[in-house]
Order: C-alpha cells, then sequence, then structure tokens
C-alpha cells in the first residue's frame, strides 16, 4: 500500500500544469472529458454539491448553474467527501462556486484536494485557488483563478476530499456543484486507453460490480501509461471470478485501433493459482460479431511486489471497441483472474464520443430534446474557422418541451411541437451562446406548418412536418420538408410528400417571418403511390460548389434519399439540379440505373447503397489519403446501434467499403422502455481539422418520462495523432 501511494502522491502532484505543457498538449488534438462519474457525498447534507440541483443539464462539464440559494450549499464545515463507488481512474474536475445572488462572499478560496482507494489513507493534499463566482442567473463553471479546470490525470481513486481553507470574506463555506469526470486518453499513438467492464443498467442497477473496475482502474499500476509498469501484490487491487466463468471482457468505450494488449497476472501471493493460462483473444466491433485475435498461454505472476507485465500482445491496428478474453484455463485454483488489462492505442482512424456537443442539447427547462437533427453554418460553408463571429443554425424534428427534475431526470409539462430550431454562435459547444426557438404554446403545431394546413386522415389532426436536411444557397436557408399523415396504424403516422422550406438570411440571422413554402404538388421530391416501391429525396444534401467550398466542385446540388423497395429495404438514390433551379422541381434530374441523368422519373434507380436509414450524410472528404473523396455515414437499417460508413470517388458513385465506425450502447445505459438508437449523419458544419462530428439519436417508449432518452448524442471520427 505505501508504494501505490507514494506513485498517487507523485502523479497527483505532476497534475499541476507547467508553462506551456497546456499548448503542447492542445496541439495534440481535443481535450475531450470522460464518462461524468456519479458522486454520492458521505454526508448527506452535502449531496446538494452533485445532486445537479440548478444546474441546466445532464453530464457535461459545460452546463450553468442557477443563483439560488436553494440549490447550493452553504455552511461551516470545511470538509466535504464523496464516493464513487468503485476505483477509478479520475480524470477532470470542474468547480461551480457558491453563486448565490449577493452573496458570492461564502464561495470557496483556497481548497485541498486529495484523493483515496478506501477512505483511510489519502494521497497528500494539493492546494487550489477557486475563481469567485459572480452570482449571475446561468454560471459557467468557474474553476481556478484563471479558468482552468483541475485535471487529476488518471489517478486511481475510491474518493475523492474537497478541503476549504479559506473563502471569499463570506459568513459561511459554500459551492454550487462539482462534477468529476472519469479519466480519457488523448488520441495519441501509444497512449493507454481508458476502458471499463461492461456497464448496463439493469432493475436500476449497474451491472459491473466494483471488484470488476480493479482490472482497468490502474490501481496497483507503477505507471498505466506504460507497458513496462509494473504491477503490486495486493488482491484489494486486482480482480478474481469462479474458475468456470467464461470470459473478461473489455469495453474501449470507443472504436479504436488497437495497437498492443498487455495483460499483468494475477499477483497475489497466496493464490497464484488465480493466475489466467491459456485463452483466446477476441474482438469487436458490436459485441455481436467477434473476430479472434489469437490463442496464448500466460505464465503465472512472481507474487512480487512490482511484477513485470505477463504478456504483451502486438494486436497490428486491428480496430475494435469490445475485447473478450475467453478463458480456456487458469494456472489451477478454484478461481481465475488477472491484476490488469492495457490496450494501448496503434495507428489509423478512431472514433469516439464528443460530450461537449452531446451535453449543448441536455436541458432542464424548455426546449429538452428533439430528434432529427441537422446542421449548417450560416455563411453556406462547412468546415469554416470556428470564430466568435461563426453561426451555426440546427433544425430539429418532433422536439420535446418540458420541465425537468434535475435529481431524478423526470419530465414534467410536457408538449411536442413537430420542428424546432436553434442558433449556435461562436463554434464551440457553449450553453450560453446558443437560443433555441419553439412554439411558446401548447396549442401551437410547429415552427414550419404546411401551407394550406390540410387535416390529416386522424380525425382532429393536420398534415405537419418532419424535417429533411437544410442548406444555405445565396442569401437564403432551405429545408427539405417532410410532409406527414396522421393515420391509424401501429405508429400512427405515413410520409405522404416532401416540400422545400425558405428563409431569407439577413445579417447573419435567419428571419423566420420570411418563411415561404415551395410546394411539391407535382410529387418530383416523394412517390408513394406504389405502396411496394416508395422513394423520397430531402434526407440529405452536399453541394459540389465553390460558394459551398467543395473542392473541384461540378457546380451542382446533389440531394439524397432513398427508394422503399418491399423484400428488398431501403437504397440510397440521389438527384442534382444547379443552385439557381432549386425552386424549380422541374429541372432537378434523377441519377438511373444505367448511369445517365434525366429529369424524368426513371423506371429503375441507380442505388449507391443499400440497408440506408431515411436521415443519413454525404461530405467530402479534405485532407488524408482519401481527400476529394465523399463520405456517406448512416445508421445501419434504420433503427440499429451500429453507425456505418463506406466512400465514394464521387457524390453520385457507389458508395463502398462499408464499415462499421461505432456501435453504442446507450440503450441500455438508461432508464426507460423500448430505448432505440436512430439517424447518424455527420455534421460538416461542425466539424474541422481534429475530425467529422456525427450524430444519432435515441428514443424510445418512456422518452415523455425520462429526460436523458430522448436528445442527440455525438462522435468524432478522427485519426489517431502520431506521437512527436
Amino acid at each position: 500500500m505505501a508504494a501505490v501511494l507514494l506513485l498517487a502522491l507523485a502523479v497527483l502532484a505532476g497534475c499541476k500544469k507547467e508553462e506551456g505543457q497546456k499548448e503542447e498538449e492542445d496541439a495534440m488534438g481535443p481535450q475531450e472529458v470522460g464518462v461524468m462519474l456519479t458522486l454520492s457525498a458521505l454526508e448527506e447534507r452535502h449531496q446538494k454539491l452533485v445532486d445537479d440541483s440548478g444546474m441546466s443539464g445532464s453530464g457535461g462539464r459545460i452546463h450553468l448553474h442557477s443563483n439560488q440559494a436553494a440549490d447550493m450549499y452553504k455552511g461551516q464545515e470545511q470538509e466535504f467527501v464523496f464516493d464513487i463507488g468503485h476505483i477509478e481512474k479520475l480524470g477532470k474536475l470542474y468547480f461551480w462556486n457558491y453563486n448565490g445572488e449577493g452573496n458570492t462572499e461564502s464561495g470557496l478560496k483556497e481548497v485541498k484536494i486529495s484523493v483515496s482507494e478506501d477512505n483511510i489513507t489519502y494521497s497528500a493534499p494539493i492546494t487550489y485557488q477557486l475563481k469567485q463566482a459572480t452570482g449571475e442567473e446561468g454560471l459557467a463553471a468557474t474553476n481556478l483563478e484563471d479558468g482552468s479546470e483541475i485535471d487529476l490525470c488518471g489517478i486511481s481513486g475510491r474518493y475523492l476530499k474537497v478541503e476549504a481553507v479559506s473563502n471569499y470574506g463570506g459568513d459561511g463555506y459554500g459551492l454550487s456543484e462539482l462534477r468529476l469526470f472519469r479519466y480519457r486518453q488523448q488520441a495519441v499513438e501509444g497512449e493507454s486507453l481508458s476502458l471499463a467492464p461492461l456497464e448496463r443498467l439493469l432493475n436500476q442497477k449497474w451491472t459491473a460490480s466494483p471488484e470488476e473496475y480493479n482490472l482497468f482502474n490502474g490501481s496497483g499500476l507503477s505507471d498505466f501509461h506504460l507497458e513496462t509498469a509494473t504491477h503490486d501484490n495486493n488482491p484489494a487491487h486486482m480482480f478474481a471470478q469462479d474458475a468456470n466463468e467464461i470470459s473478461f471482457i473489455v469495453d474501449l468505450q470507443g472504436e479504436y485501433p488497437i495497437g498492443k494488449v498487455v495483460l499483468w497476472n494475477y499477483n497475489d501471493p497466496e493464490h497464484l493459482d488465480y493466475g489466467l493460462k491459456k485463452f483466446r483473444l477476441k474482438v469487436s466491433d458490436d459485441y455481436s460479431i467477434w473476430k479472434t485475435i489469437g490463442t496464448y498461454t500466460m505464465e503465472q505472476a512472481d507474487g512480487s511486489a512490482n511484477a513485470a507485465a505477463s504478456l504483451v500482445i502486438d494486436a497490428e491496428n486491428i480496430h475494435g471497441h469490445y475485447l473478450q478474453i475467453e478463458i480456456l484455463s487458469n494456472h489451477g485454483g478454484e478461481k481465475v483472474g488477472l491484476s490488469e488489462i492495457g490496450v494501448f492505442l496503434g495507428s489509423g482512424w478512431y472514433c469516439d464520443s464528443v460530450p461537449d456537443y452531446t451535453a449543448l442539447f441536455s436541458r432542464y427547462e424548455g426546449w429538452s430534446g428533439a430528434d432529427g437533427i441537422y446542421s449548417v453554418n450560416l455563411s453556406g460553408k462547412d468546415g469554416e474557422a470556428n470564430t466568435a463571429e461563426k453561426k451555426t443554425f440546427f433544425i430539429f424534428s418532433d422536439t420535446i418541451v418540458s420541465t425537468v427534475d434535475p435529481m431524478t431526470k423526470r419530465r414534467s409539462n410536457v408538449y411536442m411541437p413537430n420542428n424546432t430550431s436553434a442558433l449556435l454562435t461562436g463554434g464551440e459547444p457553449d450553453c450560453k451562446n446558443i437560443t433555441f426557438y419553439w412554439p411558446e404554446k401548447e396549442e401551437a403545431t410547429a415552427n414550419i406548418i404546411p401551407n394550406p394546413l390540410t387535416p390529416a386522415t386522424k380525425k382532429g389532426k393536420f398534415i405537419y412536418y418532419w424535417l429533411g436536411d437544410t442548406f444555405v444557397s445565396g442569401n437564403y436557408l432551405y429545408v427539405y420538408s417532410l410532409r406527414i399523415d396522421s393515420v391509424n396504424t401501429m405508429f400512427g403516422f405515413d410520409q405522404i410528400g416532401v416540400d422545400l422550406a425558405r428563409y431569407e438570411i439577413k445579417n447573419g440571422e435567419v428571419d423566420f417571418d420570411s418563411l415561404v413554402l415551395i410546394n411539391d404538388d407535382a410529387q418530383r421530391l416523394c412517390r408513394v403511390s406504389d405502396a411496394s416501391d416508395k422513394w423520397y429525396f430531402g434526407g440529405a444534401v452536399y453541394q459540389s460548389t465553390e460558394a459551398a467550398g467543395a473542392l473541384n466542385p461540378d457546380g451542382y446540388v446533389y440531394i439524397y434519399g432513398y427508394e422503399d423497395i418491399t423484400n428488398a429495404g431501403r437504397q440510397l438514390v440521389v438527384a442534382r439540379v444547379k443552385p439557381e433551379q432549386i425552386e424549380q422541381f422541374a429541372a432537378y434530374e434523377y441519377l438511373a440505373a444505367d448511369g445517365s441523368w434525366s429529369t424524368e422519373v426513371p423506371k429503375e434507380f441507380f442505388h449507391l447503397a443499400q440497408d440506408v436509414a431515411p436521415e443519413c450524410s454525404v461530405t467530402q472528404i479534405t485532407s488524408g489519403e482519401h481527400k476529394g473523396k465523399f463520405l456517406f455515414v448512416n445508421t445501419h437499417i434504420t433503427n440499429s446501434p451500429t453507425i456505418k460508413a463506406s466512400i465514394s470517388d464521387t457524390p453520385y458513385g457507389i458508395f463502398e467499403n462499408k464499415t462499421t465506425i461505432f456501435s453504442h450502447d446507450d440503450c441500455q445505459k438508461l432508464l426507460g422502455k423500448g430505448n432505440n438508437t436512430y439517424n447518424a449523419k455527420a455534421h460538416p458544419a461542425l466539424s474541422d481539422e481534429n475530425g467529422l462530428i456525427i450524430s444519432y439519436n435515441i428514443n424510445g417508449d418512456d422518452c415523455f418520462v425520462y429526460a436523458d432518452i430522448y436528445r442527440p448524442r455525438f462522435l468524432r471520427l478522427g485519426i489517431v495523432k502520431e506521437r512527436e
């Protein structure tokens, strides 16, 4: 224990950033945070510090806090201890200082931070000075004096202690909120991945036991960053299970190229026979289909206080989201175990979560969830630099407006407009810089309403719009609007047409009063007369124009959709038109099966991809080995946890080499029945040199009950950086 404590002390002390260190880290790519850890205060009266009361949304570092004293803690006590529930690699720690209106002097000034694995022995406390709050409504994390957060750099701990040394002169010691995040590595070759056991929420309890985290949390390791690290011989830092168990499962928490897998065998001197002996190592993208990397035999550990890694496996950059260590034998004991599993990044592409964009759309009041998200830069160019003047416009389809209880995440005062929008200024995910637009009255139907308003098949309802893709051409913002009928079927709706909505852009803003609808009365964008062969356009748009910033543009706007063929699934189809003829549906040219373009609807469409979803994206690749080619991103087969990507040489060619880039398990980590995922697409408007931003949506039977279900999640598809 003493040796590990000395290590913890050194790691924590080393996390204070030296001059120039932050700039060097920033050059290596985005500084993401890991999953927010659930903290429980050891003293119930301190729970208000970590229960989300007063916060604007769930799970993010970018959320805002109220200035109501009832949402904060203030008292005479100066020590606060929080329990994670198991030992974790601890990452970044964010503070919202005491923000009581007119009484911010009670906020903490100088604090000491320490961590412990057992709530008995703590690391030597490190002293920090927190920034005073402003008392404003909607306070961003205040953190340290310079605004930076505290980085615990992956130190292993279960308990977090905050000791108040001084305040800003008030009559007590107070804080509004603190949030702690799991350690997350940078996407750099050779980095040790932040791993987890298979975490599932079953009957409101996590399936992973606290002991299972010992396989991945770095406890007992001399330095988890290194494959040459040594492990101690304390069984409290290891994991063993019944010898009859089938496997150990490793969640990489993203889709990564795997360079090396490093194993430290079970190292308890009294039970070395628990050690794993023979096993198969398998990899999977989706926890369904597994590929064997190899079969291996591993020697017993030596039981020393500084045991070297027992086996280093070169995985040769194979991609995966999950690893399975299939147990074939152990060294004779009644249990089988390991001390630690390490996975080190290889080279190539990766896909992982972007928590800040996900947090941007978690809100506890007003607009509080939607599906069908699309985005566009109002300048008309995707991928432009994130300046203070950058303006990104979002559209959403069915939207939930409600009040959310921050502690239970349950909704109240719910109603659902059919489509809404939002404007983000500045290009970075910032809760202070985004404005949402929705109908204020429950009886209002939507922001974009069919004209004329037409009764639906279901009595008492009217035809309404879901929204397709949006784009900017000239001084206009266009939105393909899918005409929806309310019907008496199991799903309750049916798509019957596609129209085009147009807004003027004035002084860099969308003029909502300028809305004009161009109705597709001739059904050039949608054909539903043949129930066995329906087709629709508007699910994605790519502008191959100089004004849109395309490489080698051909001057067309490409509009994508799908052909829904009975017993054949959904096939990607495309039409095109010159920008100046966007509103003239008769000028749209369709791509026929023989490769020809014609304004006549073809007897057979050319199919660019199979098993597609209604919402998707086509994006030009602007760097790397595929520069100038086109990337198609969509949810595989409409409703599934799997997101696929494929490449074509042209925006109208066959998209080949379909690859799983991410498979998510959010639905198994959320309360609620019938959770499902859909509508994955790329957002070049949000993307930069660090990678392509991708979203997907979550829905479920209880979306009107639990606020974490019905909102988009975000990913980044990027390239692992070479180590300098």
